[in-house]
């Protein structure tokens, strides 16, 4: 059976072979084409690039500019202060938000409520579109008023930021999280509340990993099968190749699938989470994280309440402590240089080499979809299970909603 899969970001179709009640063929085909943003990126200079990689996409662009910025900064030995780290962060919690809250509310959420899309939500649901709505609001808030607009920023650049926000702008955001925290339970709980198909089977899952806190701007790379690596070592540790049948690359472990994501990140650092937001008992929150991929829906969820708390607490610490002007920190050598940030749907990494003018000579970025796909052909294959007493629509159906819980963007992965 084939099918094209709606309700992703991008454009992809599916191939699944059923034969004796198992897959035996699976494929998951990226249709969008090839826009060569790493060749663009040549011949420009290191101020221009953060600029052209958020162009990547206009559902993560931030995260892009975010991890651009970090590598070009690695690789002119610039250092900022805590207080642009601080913004930064700030930055991606919207980010975080803004993607999470997207994908569960109208990519997700119409499968598990019999919808065909979330137009239809939106005349039969009105009160739920608008919880989709509301955390949206708050997340492009956040990025306009750190990063100068919501989409694609233009604030943040290699050694700072242009222009810095007013403490009555924090002030407005900081009202407006204390809304956004009882939307996030609210949240968690309605996705708590489907019944999800029970797989389970064993994948490696790979994430960032810092002791003192929930990493998602920084730390070294972890892994469930042992694997612990610095983000300039990426190379020796994920492995990208061409397939015939697609555009986009496909990254493994050494060779083995893994996973990225929330669900990965919440596995390999569930107790730097539950130090910032208490108990994931607590919160309701059981064994659906460990071995089924649709836990990374309620992964999602969690991590949607989790920013907004971050965001939150940020945004006071930013007010008590102020706002101080900074001015951009230049070069103090040009080399090449690595960074990795965790993008909604998983670990992001981008690599630069620039000459001695600092225009850029040689570039890499490797996307969190690239890194998903190897795992997501092979959980098809576990659905064989499943499909083999459903009729061909509810076959289709069921494969497209394992595909829309790994939440992909082809967009990027095709960059």
């Amino acid at each position: 059976m084939s099918s094209s899969v709606p309700k992703i970001e991008g454009h992809a179709t599916f191939y699944a072979h059923l034969r004796a009640g198992k897959v035996d063929k699976a494929r998951i085909i990226g249709l969008d084409g090839d826009r060569f943003v790493e060749k663009i990126l040549f011949g420009r200079s290191y101020m221009e690039v953060p600029v052209i990689t958020s162009r990547i996409c206009g559902i993560c662009p931030v995260i892009h500019n975010v991890t651009s910025t970090k590598a070009v900064e690695n690789a002119l030995d610039i250092k900022v202060s805590e207080q642009v780290e601080t913004l930064r962060k700030l930055m991606l919690c919207g980010q975080m938000v803004q993607s999470h809250s997207l994908h569960l509310y109208l990519l997700v959420l119409p499968d598990f409520m019999g919808m065909s899309s979330s137009f239809e939500l939106q005349k039969k649901h009105p009160d739920i579109f608008a919880d989709a709505v509301a955390l949206k609001s708050y997340a492009d808030s956040i990025i306009e008023i750190i990063g100068g607009r919501a989409v694609h920023p233009v604030s943040n650049v290699p050694g700072g930021f242009k222009k810095f926000p007013e403490i009555s702008e924090l002030r407005k955001l900081l009202e407006e999280s204390k809304k956004m925290t009882d939307l996030g339970i609210k949240t968690l709980k309605l996705f708590q509340s489907f019944n999800y198909p029970e797989i389970s089977r064993k994948i490696i899952y790979s994430a960032l990993s810092d002791l003192n806190e929930y990493a998602f701007y920084g730390g070294e790379i972890k892994t469930t099968s042992g694997e612990n690596f610095k983000a300039k070592d990426y190379k020796k540790y994920i492995y990208e190749e061409i397939l015939p049948y697609n555009r986009a690359k496909f990254g493994t472990l050494k060779g083995k699938e893994m996973m990225v994501g929330a669900i990965a990140r919440i596995n390999l650092n569930k107790k730097q989470l539950e130090k910032e937001i208490g108990s994931l008992k607590e919160l309701g929150v059981g064994e659906e994280l460990s071995d089924n991929p649709f836990g990374n829906i309620i992964a999602q969820a969690i991590e949607n309440y989790y920013f907004i708390v971050k965001s939150e607490a940020i945004i006071e610490k930013l007010i008590k402590e102020g706002i101080s002007e900074e001015s951009i920190v230049e070069p103090k050598k040009i080399d090449e240089g690595v960074a990795a940030c965790e993008a909604p749907r998983g670990t992001l990494f981008h690599y630069y080499k620039f000459d001695k003018e600092g225009m850029l000579e040689k570039c890499d970025i490797v996307t969190p979809t690239v890194q998903n796909l190897p795992a997501l052909e092979y959980d098809m294959k576990k659905l064989g299970p499943f499909l083999k007493d459903l009729d061909e629509t509810e076959r289709t159906e069921m494969i497209e909603m394992l595909i829309r819980s790994y939440d992909p963007c082809i967009t990027c992965a095709t960059h």
